[in-house]
């Protein structure tokens, strides 16, 4: 009989930590005593992700930050921590993982700190830049398709196989924080399979252990749940995960699973068009273009938030010259340039 492969469950600790080391030493240690794959965190530098125009989500409002780059720097731990967390999750024999949100933080965790694999976030599926330079990697790809249609799915694999055929899962995701159970559309994992042909996974944000339960029966190779020590803390994501006696139970319900129920096919929800507003990038300026300048490769960067015109269309963009001054580090619109 042929030996069926083990779902790969991974705990995902993103900015669970609240940019505190000590708090992410703390998740660390707990989940040792928990049968996992991987923990992984997530990497940015917010002015490499967010330029001046960029919105939150519904879900990340607060009076505490005024702007998501305030925000995202009082939830990043540096370089050098997570250096550390990865010495540390060798030392509890955890497996470190991290997604990376720019560039210059993906080449960090790829050449230096040697991530197993690459896991693209949702909001990223059209970074050409990063995925581009995953294109030219031997390392296994997961990529999220949260706020993503299979025209989406299809543009981002079409780049990411570009030089060479590459080890690639896709994960069925919600992107709305937490995802109520009824939005959950795990059918979609079957509309996943038939049309692409690759291996899925699930990215759970619902507080729920029934659709990762549920998704075991559809022969799903990865399960990723949001972990934190408290729903409690103030944070992006802590409202959406579990704590660790709940993850306990969660990742016991999942090697317990047997039987599965088919839930509706549904599109997008409101809450991830919102989303997609802010998660996706767009073309900014990279500096200061005068009035009647021509655009060039080195006058843009891809930032957030999502409703400029996207990265994959910057041929749209180079070569057009400005009918007014741009300012640097803002979005881009057709209606700048002539």
């Amino acid at each position: 009989m042929k030996k069926v492969e083990k779902i790969k469950i991974i705990a995902e600790i993103g900015p669970n930590h609240n940019g505190d080391i000590n708090l992410a030493k703390r998740i660390l240690k707990k989940l040792s005593k928990i049968k996992i794959d991987y923990v992984k965190f997530q990497l940015g530098n917010p002015f490499n992700i967010y330029s001046n125009n960029a919105i939150f989500a519904n879900y990340q409002k607060s009076k505490k930050f005024n702007n998501p780059i305030k925000m995202s720097l009082q939830n990043q731990l540096s370089q050098k921590s997570h250096r550390y967390l990865k010495k540390l999750s060798k030392e509890l024999n955890l497996k470190y993982a991290c997604t990376a949100f720019d560039l210059q933080s993906l080449i960090f965790l790829d050449k230096e700190l040697k991530i197993p694999f690459f896991k693209i976030a949702s909001g990223e599926i059209h970074s050409i830049d990063m995925l581009e330079y995953i294109s030219r990697s031997n390392k296994p790809i997961i990529l999220s398709t949260g706020m993503a249609n299979f025209k989406d799915i299809e543009k981002s694999l079409k780049i990411l196989t570009k030089f060479k055929k590459q080890n690639i899962t896709l994960l069925h995701c919600v992107s709305s924080y937490p995802t109520d159970i009824k939005n959950m559309n795990l059918k979609r994992i079957d509309h996943l399979k038939k049309r692409f042909k690759l291996n899925v996974g699930l990215s759970d944000h619902s507080l729920s252990n029934i659709p990762a339960i549920l998704s075991v029966a559809k022969n799903v190779k990865i399960i990723e749940k949001h972990v934190t020590l408290s729903r409690k803390l103030i944070g992006p994501d802590h409202k959406a995960s579990l704590e660790i006696k709940e993850f306990e139970e969660f990742v016991k319900n999942i090697k317990d699973a047997e039987i599965l129920h088919n839930t509706n096919f549904k599109k997008n929800t409101s809450d991830e068009l919102n989303v997609k507003k802010v998660a996706r990038k767009s073309i900014v300026s990279n500096n200061l273009i005068k009035k009647g300048t021509k655009i060039t490769e080195k006058d843009i960067a891809f930032k957030r938030p999502g409703y400029g015109i996207s990265p994959l269309d910057k041929k749209k963009v180079l070569g057009k010259k400005a009918v007014k001054n741009i300012l640097p580090n803002t979005l881009i619109f057709q209606k700048d340039m002539y």
